[in-house]
């Protein structure tokens, strides 16, 4: 499944000109597409099979490209300033500042296209919009990078980082959990999706604060950046050590609330779990 969707988002930008080129640059560089990869395994545990999966790929597509957008306008100067990401370097270090910012309002604005030219009936198509939406704009993960800012050199207590990381990193981490339920009529189960992807989103961030001080910039292929821009991070209030334990914790509980009835996805977040880049 994951080599047939990565095929079909090599095939989604035409190179016409220099954007394209910078969109497709950050969208097929190495990736771990844990985001699609949600919504594809929960729709397997839904009942959708194989050879169903493809029609689901422009939504799965559609939260990657507003996923990378993110990361590309995150690596900006007036951001976090990185040199690498995705094991390259950084959109704007390869193509300029005005084609990266560029690349990443297209790659967003073209998510919504995505979605809206897909195979399923105007209502479901609308949810699934509504959600992109409220996700990754003023009050989802926009509201977690706006407070990632606001935090910045600053001291931070724990519920506060908690609250920013919901947003800044759950909020999309949740969204293909979401939109597997709106695509195959599961609305039942919203509430209970709702919970996991806010706890994999903050043992996400846990993870990576952790990867940040214990790997190199090659291991991970990207630049280790919050130390230098004296960002708190949960290592820096708790400790590696807590650190792990809170991470362990936070996966516990997902188990609980899947209470074995999901294989697929869980097979999927035991390898989140032990990942090292």
């Amino acid at each position: 499944m994951n080599s047939k969707f990565e095929r079909y988002l090599e095939g989604l930008i035409r190179e016409e000109y220099i954007v394209h080129q910078a969109m497709n640059y950050s969208l097929l560089a190495r990736s771990k597409r844990i985001r699609p990869l949600l919504m594809l395994t929960l729709l397997q545990d839904l009942g959708v099979s194989e050879e169903q999966m493809e029609r689901y790929f422009p939504v799965a597509a559609a939260i990657e490209c507003v996923h990378t957008y993110s990361l590309i306008h995150d690596d900006l100067p007036a951001f976090d300033d990185d040199d690498y990401r995705r094991g390259q370097l950084s959109c704007h270090r390869k193509f300029g500042e005005e084609t990266a910012i560029l690349a990443g309002d297209a790659l967003l604005t073209d998510a919504f296209d995505l979605v809206a030219g897909s195979d399923f009936d105007p209502d479901r198509k609308v949810k699934v919009i509504s959600l992109l939406s409220r996700c990754a704009g003023s009050n989802g993960m926009i509201k977690g990078q706006a407070l990632d800012m606001q935090f910045e050199g600053r001291r931070v207590a724990l519920d506060d980082l908690v609250a920013m990381d919901e947003l800044k990193t759950g909020r999309l981490l949740m969204l293909p959990l979401l939109c597997a339920l709106v695509l195959t009529g599961h609305d039942e189960y919203y509430d209970l999706f709702s919970k996991v992807g806010k706890l994999i989103g903050i043992a996400f961030q846990i993870q990576d604060d952790i990867l940040d001080v214990t790997s190199s910039s090659q291991q991970l292929g990207k630049s280790t950046s919050d130390r230098e821009n004296d960002k708190v991070t949960y290592v820096s209030l708790l400790g590696i050590d807590e650190a792990k334990e809170k991470v362990n914790d936070l996966f516990s509980q997902v188990r609980d609330l899947l209470a074995g009835k999901y294989p697929e996805i869980q097979k999927l977040l035991d390898r989140v779990e032990k990942r090292t880049w």
